[in-house]
């Protein structure tokens, strides 16, 4: 016999006698209700991501087409009030009206804050320090004021008089609310605003 011939037959017979040696009784499969079933791994669903809708832009009014200087030094965009509720406080530094209503406009623009948005417009004087002085002392700094000593945003809303009112709805329409107007006016008037 050559000597393939001998290793075949040793490893057949190891291969054998492991089998027939094995004393150990075979474990009985367990029965399917008696079985832990492993998680069987479902296959994922993509995340659905809604496409948002892309909002169409906001129409710009034509008073609120302009670009002015703060009395704080900056500049305010007109058309960034394009879209929301606003109101646009006339004022002037001397007006005892409009030392009257600066607590009233400050407690509404804190109340409304991401609602209605308060813009206070500061004209019909050259002063700017006069200015500077009546939003510190009427402690409305938490606003915008437009320095419109030149008059022209005053103009652009055919505002002749301070202590008028300038309410701009979110759909852009502009209406001008001729004052001096009582507390409950004012309060009634942004509360229209913003309620759309």
């Amino acid at each position: 016999m050559g000597v393939r011939a001998g290793l075949l037959a040793v490893i057949v017979l190891l291969a054998g006698c492991g089998a027939a040696e094995d004393d150990e009784p075979e474990a009985a499969p367990s029965s399917p209700a008696s079985a832990t079933p492993s998680p069987t791994p479902s296959p994922s669903a993509p995340a659905v991501t809604p496409t948002p809708t892309p909002t169409p832009p906001a129409v710009v009014p034509e008073e609120l087409d302009f670009t002015a200087a703060t009395v704080g030094g900056g500049t305010f965009e007109g058309a960034s009030l394009a879209g929301r509720p606003a109101v646009l406080w006339f004022w002037a530094p001397w007006c005892p009206v409009c030392q009257r209503e600066a607590p009233l406009i400050a407690e509404l623009a804190a109340q409304y804050e991401g609602e209605v948005a308060f813009v206070g417009v500061a004209g019909l004087s050259g002063d700017l320090a006069a200015m500077e002085g009546f939003i510190a002392d009427g402690g409305v700094e938490a606003i915008p004021h437009i320095d419109d000593r030149d008059g022209a945003v005053y103009s652009r809303f055919e505002v002749t008089q301070q202590y008028d009112f300038g309410l701009v709805s979110a759909d852009g329409t502009v209406e001008v609310v001729r004052g001096p107007l009582e507390e409950d006016e004012i309060v009634a008037a942004v509360e229209r605003l913003a309620a759309g």
